[in-house]
């Protein structure tokens, strides 16, 4: 089984903001570590998480349709690629969470107003979303009731993050929440990219070497910080560096952008493989999704940059889409659930149609509850905001 993705709708994606990732400020209380010299608000931040989390729905969207398609038809393999294309989403939103909150955490750090702000923004939520979730399988016959009172099921729920299949993001927030405090004296010194990037990989391989041999034991590697490391290193670089990130991408992108397509067909093949369950060596998939997703998270980034050129009708409702992202992001499978139930028409026409309209569904919905909350202390509670 792929360890990255569950069997029934494939990898959850990571919202644009989410629990845990603090605006510029954010932590008011306590000394300045650096000059306030950053804009407020990056409106390519918030561009970015509308473009990713439309990336979210269409991964669990094409997830639930692969079940539906005719096997070997052309628009099962057609999903596939799609689903398989769009495993970078967790990863994106984790280099976005490191990015931001390395950049508010080096502005002004307080170790008590941290910490209040991670338990009100990252550990509530997710508490309350695994319950939730929970009660979510029982009522809709997903999982017997008596599982309700299986303490080895709830341990598995919150340790792993599995009370349904797109929570364990908030873990891994939960996680890089713990460990950040103690990687900003070295994000301080503004390390260069180039050496966070062979730090944070030569570290990514012997976590994998660790976990393989059975030194670390990682039941469930996904669920893991420490999996995520070239992305995470490279979100609390850009966060700490004093180059704007457009420079950057600038002088690279055409090396970002070709390094995302070699790595895309590299990975692409091997997942598809992996998911027709045909074996696939684990570090050849792994150093795969590694190299796709890190290249993709910085390849969306410059293309979130070239968006704020966009028409200002498109960037408004990528902006509007961002700021509610986390708020898809949790409730939009519990609708997919209900309207895979409805199933597909057996015309692939159709089944096209359909599936955009399911799409359309499960933004829409999430969308209306996000307004119905907004500015409630219901919304304060269960979003962390």
């Amino acid at each position: 089984m792929d360890p990255l993705t569950t069997p029934a709708t494939g990898e959850p994606g990571d919202p644009p903001q989410v629990p845990g990732q603090a605006s510029p400020g954010e932590t008011s209380t306590g000394a300045t570590t650096a000059p306030d010299t950053r804009p407020a608000r990056m409106v390519e931040l918030d561009v970015y998480r509308g473009v990713t989390i439309l990336a979210v729905v269409l991964h669990h969207l094409t997830g639930l349709a692969i079940r539906h398609a005719a096997a070997g038809s052309l628009l099962g393999g057609g999903l596939m690629v799609l689903n398989r294309g769009t495993h970078f989403v967790v990863p994106a939103f984790l280099f976005l969470t490191a990015l931001v909150l390395t950049r508010s955490a080096l502005r002004r750090f307080h170790l008590g107003a941290y910490v209040r702000s991670r338990v009100q923004k990252v550990l509530v939520p997710y508490l309350f979303w695994t319950a939730a979730y929970v009660g979510f399988r029982v009522f809709t016959a997903q999982d017997p009731p008596a599982v309700l009172g299986d303490p080895d099921r709830w341990r598995v729920w919150l340790q792993y993050g599995k009370g349904y299949f797109h929570l364990y993001f908030l873990l891994i927030a939960l996680q890089f929440s713990l460990i950040l405090p103690l990687l900003l004296p070295l994000f301080r010194r503004r390390p260069r990219f180039r050496w966070v990037l062979v730090g944070a990989v030569a570290l990514q391989l012997l976590v994998y070497l660790l976990n393989r041999s059975g030194v670390l034991h990682f039941r469930f590697p996904a669920t893991m910080v420490l999996w995520y490391l070239p992305v995470l290193g490279l979100g609390m670089a850009f966060g700490s560096s004093d180059v704007p990130f457009g420079r950057f991408w600038h002088r690279w992108r055409l090396w970002i952008v070709a390094a995302t397509l070699l790595t895309f067909a590299w990975y692409v093949p091997l997942s598809v493989a992996l998911l027709q369950r045909v074996p696939v060596s684990s570090a050849a998939y792994s150093l795969a999704n590694w190299s796709y997703t890190t290249a993709a998270s910085l390849a969306l980034l410059g293309l979130a940059q070239v968006l704020t050129r966009a028409p200002a009708r498109l960037v408004r409702v990528l902006t509007s889409l961002g700021t509610v992202s986390l708020q898809v992001y949790l409730l939009h499978p519990a609708v997919l659930l209900f309207l895979e139930r409805r199933g597909f028409p057996g015309d692939p026409a159709r089944f096209v149609l359909v599936l955009a309209a399911y799409g359309a569904v499960a933004l829409a919905v999430p969308l209306a509850v996000a307004r119905l909350l907004a500015g409630t202390r219901v919304a304060r509670w269960v979003f962390g905001r």
